[in-house]
């Protein structure tokens, strides 16, 4: 684990969700579809897409960043990424957007986005994944429908 010397940034926000849109002309950015849970019907289970939208201030230097997914149960890494961060000056707010595709969960339960700088963090965003019930099949035997319209998916 590389120590970082100095003062570490603050984390602002840190924000999960289905999408980011990021406005070129404005700078504004919308985070879409925020969520704390996700409802998939069995695992393992792979997370198509989704977007990780952290804000950081008080960087006094180009730092190396992190950005992990962890699985609470086992501390298990389950995804992780390195970039470099500067800002014009110590009192911006630098806005990271992560765009995900892919993410494959292997079990239900609590999982984490984190942030890093130099191996320190500097904040975390839990969620939950749920299994959705299977709904017992009717007399006669007939499968029920897999999803019922207006029910959210992963």
């Amino acid at each position: 684990m590389t120590m970082h010397h100095g003062a570490l940034p603050t984390l602002v926000s840190l924000l999960i969700c289905d999408q980011v849109i990021d406005d070129k002309l404005s700078n504004k950015k919308s985070a879409i579809g925020m969520f704390n849970a996700v409802l998939v019907p069995q695992t393992p289970t792979t997370i198509q897409q989704m977007a990780v939208l952290a804000s950081v201030t008080e960087l006094t230097a180009r730092v190396e960043m992190e950005i992990r997914l962890v699985r609470d149960a086992d501390n298990s890494i389950i995804f992780s990424g390195r970039g470099f961060v500067e800002a014009p000056n110590p009192l911006a707010v630098v806005d990271l957007l992560f765009s995900l595709q892919g993410i494959q969960l292997p079990a239900p339960g609590q999982y984490a986005f984190e942030i890093l700088v130099g191996g320190e963090p500097l904040g975390r965003r839990r969620f939950q994944v749920f299994v959705r019930p299977r709904r017992p099949a009717p007399p006669g035997g007939a499968e029920p429908p897999a999803t019922t319209p207006g029910e959210p998916t992963a």
